[in-house]
Parts: structure tokens; sequence; C-alpha cells
């Protein structure tokens, strides 16, 4: 018998995007939002449902990123979007416990390429490179495209 939960129709991949913007700004949420629904399309994947916990702290609890893990570990979902792993926590190991936890429910963890964030300040000349904790080697895509993490 059909699980009610569960999708007809399998054979699009289910998306999510979890967004968190500390202190809450409209302006900035709006954006975020739109830089995963266009990374969504580039990666020809349905609009994804949106998970997000704006204005809160990892500090206490995170009502939207709950749900997103309950979701996934369900199987409603396949990939889920991020602008970068600091929206599951600014530590960078608490960050990279979230993804692994996705990763182990069957879910791609595709974090966008690039700066998702709005810019507040004077830009600088050059971008300065940073070094993301994995939880597993990233998967190469030849178009310089969003960094996918896959279980290891």
């Amino acid at each position: 018998m059909h699980d009610p939960h569960e999708p007809v129709h399998r054979s699009a991949r289910r998306s999510a995007m979890y967004l968190r913007c500390r202190p809450y700004d409209p302006q900035e949420a709006d954006h975020m939002r739109t830089a995963m629904a266009h990374l969504a399309h580039r990666l020809a994947l349905p609009y994804p449902d949106v998970y997000a916990d704006h204005g809160l702290s990892t500090r206490g609890p995170l009502p939207a990123l709950a749900s997103l893990l309950t979701a996934a570990e369900r199987g409603w979902l396949d990939v889920v979007l991020v602008p970068g792993p600091f929206v599951f926590s600014l530590d960078d190991g608490a960050a990279a416990t979230i993804v692994r936890r996705l990763a182990r429910a069957g879910c791609q963890v595709v974090e966008a390429p690039g700066r998702v964030v709005r810019p507040t300040g004077p830009l600088r000349e050059a971008a300065v490179p940073r070094q993301l904790v994995a939880p597993a080697a990233p998967t190469p895509h030849p178009d310089s495209g969003p960094v996918a993490y896959r279980a290891g």
C-alpha cells in the first residue's frame, strides 16, 4: 500500500534549502533564498522546500533545522542546498556533524559556489581563499559549480 507521506512519483530528486541569517535581515534572507532557488534551477532540481531559522542562534533550538533533519531521515529529501555550512553552525565541527548526519540519511548536501550573502561593506580587491572542513572529499565539478559532499 502507498505511504501517504511518500511522493507518488519519485523520478525527480526532492530538494530543500536551509537558510539562517543572524541577525535577521529581510533583504539578506531574500537574497539567500533567491540564490538557492537559482542553484536548484541550475542543477535541474524542482523548486526546493524552504527551511529557515532566521534570527536564531545555534545556542538555542533551531526548529526548521530539526524539521529538515526529520524529513531527511524519513527519506523525504534527496538534496539539501545551503549557502555554506555556516548556516548549520558557526563551529566548523558542529556544522560538519550535521552535514554527515544528512549524508547518512541519504541526502546530498550542496554548497553554493562563491559568496551567496549580500555584500554589506566595502568590497576587497581580491577574494581570500577559504578552506572548509568537509566530512568527505568534495565531488569535483568540471564547470567549477557547487561543491557536493557525499558520505564517505
